[in-house]
């Protein structure tokens, strides 16, 4: 029950993550390829991530990408962290 419970958390952070590099970018009003040309990341890869068909981007490709959008990578859960540690507790119950 304790490991369902950290994988749980574990994909909805990663989620959350994942729509806010996506929010960050379009607020920028910068495309995909934009954000792969500013980042080093290649454009697939970005498409994969903001899909949620890129399973566990690496720390560094988050990094990449958080700097060329201009936030520290703590920001990209910080807005979303009680939010979704409460959607685990619910479920949980």
């Amino acid at each position: 029950m304790t490991n369902l419970f950290v994988i749980e958390y574990n994909v909805i952070k990663e989620v959350h993550t994942i729509n806010k590099i996506r929010t960050i970018r379009l607020e920028k009003g910068w495309t995909q390829q934009e954000l792969a040309d500013k980042s080093g990341v290649p454009q697939p890869t970005i498409s994969q991530i903001e899909k949620g068909n890129r399973k566990y981007p690496t720390h560094e490709t988050i990094k990449k990408i958080a700097r060329a959008l201009g936030v520290d990578i703590d920001e990209l859960d910080e807005d979303n962290q009680t939010q979704h540690t409460n959607e685990v507790i619910q479920r949980r119950d």
